[in-house]
């Protein structure tokens, strides 16, 4: 057993040493692989799945399915076993059923956990690296920046306005700063104020530490450990038919009462109403929806995944579909991220438009960059020789032009050594990296950033390799090539220097003015980032959804703007805000702008969640996407808030959705899937109801005008679990139709699943198949035949209307003769079963005889699939006037 340590009592170098770590060079290879043998994983103990059997015994749980085994029950114990026969087939038809949909499930909900993949930034053998956090050992060196999940326990050894959200372990939201003191005595967890814990974020500064627990001996694993199962969160999908089912369960109950007071007065045998309640309480009780709602679901999240999206809430996939405005950032959702260093412009280069990138100030510049920046080099493990930069897209693309050009990192890590840095932050619009300065005894402050904020700063001029002052005319020359580049989609970045005897930067909420002022310009960088080739026509069909797309972006305005007409979100000529007009405008000002205005450039993240709550307040549902740290709460207050994959740990956990390769077409491929995912709640709310309620109809009529029992209680068993079961199922797997992304998503019709239109269209249907049902079974009643031979064709009418059902059911909107009968493979193959099932009932004597039916006649058989035809034309009908009707 590992002894227990209070690390944070400890010195760093007390800790280094009993850890066996280096605190610059970090572990060896071949320490990490002993230690992970000594301590396995990184991660918490999986728990154990249900397997198939405990997948079997949940079923049990739904009342429907534990009143069926008390009948099955009471009729061995009353002697019908032919009954009791058929309901313990039903009973494990139904079993069977839900335990596939569940497995299915699971299998979908078990391939969304595995793409939510955490990485830690480590040193070993004196190289950073990016390595899965899963794979971090005790004593490993982490570095870690704003916006990171910290990956496991960690004893700080430096740091730069850390500030950590604990909330996760503590419940407090406040923001809990650190240090690297050593404590001297013992306290509390929240007072260990030189820990880091595993699961918590980083909401500002940047650390270096060294990891001293991981897994199940972590903080937050200790907790994990010892919890219990947690209850299911419920989303308003699964309320809404929760309450359904309280309905029906009332509606139930009164009906029940009136059927069996009817076959009282009619004299019947008072077990066989009862066996007639039960049947009919199973058929109305849509016992299959709780199932077939979470594998609908799964089934969209995983088609979802599949294009790029990982769904980590399931309220968003339920949302999706009405959504009508999409605030979307530029950089890597409508542009590639594929940052590449197009041009460079230094006071050299204005005046020397022949000087190459790596030439004269050109060189200088790059390397300022490439020394400053906090992005890394590393080597491919699985391509030898093969390097990697990380880091955020524009560090890499500088980085990678240095590369490019001969210029490394390695080249400056003894004489540029990095002292101190502070990282880029929306607020400020710039970060900053303190260095050594070769033979100098005084450092360099390098700063990178917003062109204007750090040109209107800069006193001097780096020309010709030396510092001069700034002139008017080479501002305003800086400011012109800006400005007309941007018109071309160039994106920029501006880096100054001074040189300062500093060892630490400033704390930048107190002292940012410190940081800013007396800079020396060096010059511009301009990258090309290429627009997406799908996102104009992705664009295209999220407006025609009924979505406005607006793009908001911290980027300049005439590099948005040329950006947003390459994609169809603006044409030339209309508005651009920036954040500085936003901010002198009133709500309700603003609310007028933005109905006019489709691109919003030089936003602050606190504008942008302002936006969203305007938007919200006016009725509309917004969903929007951000990937810095600043980012979380607009995406926390937006209906649905999606983050980049590349974005920071804490835009992911306040997101509702990741697009895991940042791609504008994931998310109108997400508001597509949504709206099939309610399309086919409705069909099968609509489908099970619809033939569940006929049947009820049909034997209450039957009893008040004074006729024998129409069907049988084992006949209604089989022709409600054995034959609509399969084809419930089949609709989870229905593809969208035609006009789903044509549709208005403001309309409650198309959001709400149990919707006006479907209440109409269940009620028209059950009625008018009722009618019409217990008109054939006085029909029938009238010729010169045996009950039990009505029985059986009244038993197959009702079998042959629900399997026929389904293709009706297939599409709400469409008429029957224009449906692509191949488009559900899965609806076909349970067709076929239920057919068989019927056709064993009819034919094979053994089931036959136990359901009490009759051998019918060739002409009987062709008169029951006219009859199926023709309650099939009546259904038709009933779409047309509610439905299409309406449509046109």
């Amino acid at each position: 057993m590992i002894k227990k340590i209070d690390w944070y009592l400890l010195n760093t170098e007390e800790i280094a040493e009993k850890l066996k770590t280096h605190l610059v060079e970090g572990l060896s290879n071949s320490e990490v692989l002993k230690l992970r043998e000594k301590h396995g994983e990184n991660s918490f103990g999986k728990k154990d799945g249900l397997g198939i059997w405990g997948k079997i015994l949940t079923q049990f749980k739904s009342p429907l399915v534990f009143i069926l085994l008390l009948a099955g029950i009471l009729t061995l114990l009353l002697n019908e076993f032919a009954d009791a026969t058929v309901i313990f087939i039903a009973l494990a038809i139904n079993t069977i059923i839900g335990t596939l949909q569940e497995n299915k499930a699971s299998k979908a909900f078990d391939e969304l956990n595995k793409s939510q993949q955490k990485y830690a930034t480590v040193v070993r053998e004196g190289k950073k690296s990016l390595i899965l956090a899963k794979e971090l050992v005790p004593g490993d060196i982490v570095i870690l920046d704003a916006g990171m999940y910290i990956p496991a326990d960690i004893r700080l050894i430096k740091e730069k306005n850390i500030s950590i959200n604990e909330s996760v372990l503590t419940g407090e939201w406040a923001n809990v700063s650190k240090s690297i003191e050593t404590l001297g005595k013992e306290v509390s967890i929240i007072e260990r104020t030189n820990m880091v814990w595993m699961g918590t974020l980083i909401a500002a500064g940047y650390c270096k530490g060294i990891v001293v627990e991981t897994g199940n001996r972590t903080q937050i694993g200790k907790i994990a450990k010892s919890l219990g199962d947690i209850e299911e969160e419920k989303t308003p999908i699964k309320e809404s038919i929760e309450k359904l089912s309280k309905f029906l369960s009332i509606a139930v109950v009164i009906s029940l009462l009136i059927i069996l007071v009817l076959g009282l007065l009619r004299e019947e045998p008072l077990l066989e109403m009862i066996l007639v309640a039960i049947a009919v309480a199973v058929a109305v009780m849509p016992s299959g929806l709780p199932v077939a709602v979470t594998s609908v679901l799964a089934v969209g999240m995983s088609a979802i995944l599949k294009k790029g999206g990982l769904v980590r809430n399931l309220l968003a996939a339920e949302t999706l579909g009405s959504t009508t405005i999409i605030l979307t950032d530029k950089t890597g959702t409508i542009t590639e991220a594929k940052l590449h260093l197009a041009e460079i412009f230094t006071a050299e280069s204005l005046h020397n438009k022949n000087l190459k990138i790596d030439e004269g100030d050109n060189r200088d510049l790059l390397k300022m960059a490439v020394i400053s920046s906090d992005a890394f080099v590393e080597e491919d493990e699985n391509s030898p020789g093969k390097l990697i930069v990380r880091g955020r897209p524009l560090e890499k693309a500088m980085v990678m032009a240095g590369l490019e050009y001969g210029v490394s990192q390695n080249d400056f890590s003894i004489d540029h050594k990095r002292i101190d840095m502070l990282g880029f932050e929306s607020k400020n619009g710039f970060s900053a990296s303190l260095n050594k300065n070769g033979s100098h005894k005084i450092n360099r402050l390098f700063v990178s950033g917003k062109p204007e904020l750090l040109l209107e700063n800069s006193k001097f001029i780096f020309i010709n390799g030396k510092k001069e002052e700034m002139t008017g005319a080479l501002l305003e020359s800086f400011q012109k090539v800006q400005a007309e580049k941007s018109s071309e989609g160039i994106r920029f970045t501006a880096l100054v220097y001074k040189d300062v005897d500093w060892e630490k930067i400033p704390a930048e909420e107190k002292n940012a003015g410190e940081i800013v002022t007396d800079l020396v310009f060096v010059g511009f960088f301009g990258f090309s980032d290429p627009v997406r080739a799908n996102a104009k026509d992705a664009i295209k069909i999220a407006t025609e959804a009924g979505a406005r797309v607006i793009m908001i972006t911290g980027d300049n305005p005439n590099t948005a703007g040329k950006i947003a007409q390459e994609v169809g979100i603006m044409k030339k000529g209309d508005r651009v805000l920036t954040g500085v007009e936003i901010d002198k405008m009133n709500d309700e000002e603003l609310l007028e702008a933005l109905k006019h205005t489709k691109v919003l450039a030089r936003m602050e993240p606190s504008q942008k969640l302002r936006i969203s709550r305007i938007f919200q307040k006016d009725g509309e549902v917004v969903a929007m996407t951000g990937d810095g740290v600043n980012d979380a709460p607009a995406l926390q207050g937006a209906d649905i808030g999606i983050a980049m994959g590349n974005g920071t740990d804490v835009s992911k956990e306040a997101s509702d959705i990741i697009l895991l390769d940042g791609d504008f077409s994931v998310i109108t491929f997400a508001i597509e899937e949504g709206r099939r995912i309610v399309d086919n709640l409705k069909k099968i709310v609509g489908y099970l109801l619809s033939t569940s309620f006929s049947e009820v109809f049909l034997i209450g009529g039957s009893l008040i005008i004074g006729l024998p029992l129409p069907i049988l209680p084992a006949q209604i068993l089989w022709a409600n679990i054995i034959e609509e079961g399969l084809m419930n199922f089949a609709f989870v797997f229905e593809p969208g139709e035609k006009d789903l992304m044509k549709r208005n998503p403001r309309s409650s019709d198309n959001t709400n699943i149990v919707s006006s239109q479907l209440k109409r269209l269940i009620a028209i249907v059950s009625i008018v198949t009722g009618l019409f049902l217990v008109g054939l079974y006085w029909v029938l009643m009238q010729f010169d035949l045996r009950i039990e031979e009505v029985r059986t064709i009244m038993f197959a009418v009702v079998s042959l209307d629900s399997i026929f059902f389904a293709f009706s059911f297939k599409s709400l909107r469409t008429p029957l003769w224009k449906e692509n009968f191949l488009s559900n493979k899965f609806l076909l193959i349970s067709w076929v079963i239920s057919i068989l099932f019927l056709l064993a009932a009819l034919f094979f004597d053994p089931i036959r005889n136990m359901l009490s039916l009759t051998i019918l006649s060739g002409k009987e058989l062709l008169f029951l699939l006219g009859i199926g035809v023709f309650n099939l034309i009546l259904i038709e009908v009933t779409k047309y006037f509610v439905f299409e009707k309406e449509l046109k």
